[in-house]
């Protein structure tokens, strides 16, 4: 399991670094694309209450949706209202227990906002004058946190982090992502993101590591809630596409939000 795990991380790597440091912002936009498909549908199939293809298409086509709107400069937050309503016209006229409908609908909601609206900021990032730093940093140390917390955690973690929403998580394995994360962006500040301070890449690094790990636990307690292991199969030795993007789900939309302020 362990080589496979590996495996299929550095087969999707190089494609990844490619298409980022030879790519324009449009190549980038569209992969961002494949992930909110992949990450949304399996989203809607994680609803508690059951799902449907109906479902499963109206939180993917929400999703791409958001990102779309983003980029072009209009008005998102329109789409979950619309989408919204549509899902509660199905299920009032549709036979069957209403309260399922309407728990599906809230799902079909949260999982825009969740998946659309958060991983759309990755294509914000991209846009930027400073894009493709902005995409490197990001993604290199929330990797770095999530193989630091996996391999210290597998080998040392002893104290549980969050039993009841992933059990398997610990303290050990959260100060080692932590410490991961934190060195990583200490180290591309220098190679990476030459014009950000090292005091800056230091708290920065810290913050997405916190915020990835938050990103963890918020899909495993949507896993949880579901009843599921992973949220799907598409990643040999990783699960689904919402398993691995989760911490980066989280990270973008942080990342994003300290750019637009100006504090990087």
């Amino acid at each position: 399991m362990h080589r496979l795990r590996v495996a299929s991380a550095l087969l999707l790597l190089l494609p990844f670094l490619l298409l980022v440091q030879f790519g324009s912002p449009l190549p980038f936009h569209f992969l961002v694309s494949l992930a909110i498909l992949l990450c949304a549908w399996e989203f809607a199939w994680l609803c508690p209450d059951g799902a449907d293809l109906a479902l499963a298409a109206v939180t993917a086509v929400g999703s791409l949706g958001w990102q779309w709107a983003v980029i072009w400069g209009m008005a998102p937050t329109a789409i979950a209202p619309v989408l919204g309503a549509g899902m509660l016209v199905r299920a009032l006229s549709r036979a069957g227990e209403l309260r399922a409908g309407v728990l599906r609908a809230g799902w079909a909601l949260l999982g825009v906002a969740y998946v659309g609206g958060l991983l759309s900021t990755g294509s914000l990032l991209r846009e930027a004058p400073d894009g493709r730093q902005f995409v490197y940093f990001l993604a290199f140390t929330i990797w770095a946190g999530d193989i630091g917390a996996y391999y210290v955690g597998s080998r040392l973690g002893r104290r549980p982090f969050a039993p009841r929403i992933s059990p398997r998580k610990t303290m050990e394995g959260a100060l080692g992502g932590v410490a991961a994360t934190i060195l990583v962006a200490a180290m591309g500040c220098g190679w990476i993101w030459p014009r950000l301070p090292l005091p800056t890449a230091v708290w920065v690094g810290g913050l997405l590591a916190v915020v990835g790990m938050l990103g963890d636990l918020a899909e495993s307690a949507l896993k949880r809630a579901a009843g599921v292991k992973d949220s799907g199969t598409l990643i040999p030795g990783h699960g689904g596409a919402l398993d691995r993007l989760d911490s980066l789900i989280f990270g973008a939309p942080a990342l994003y939000g300290l750019v637009w302020m100006g504090w990087v």
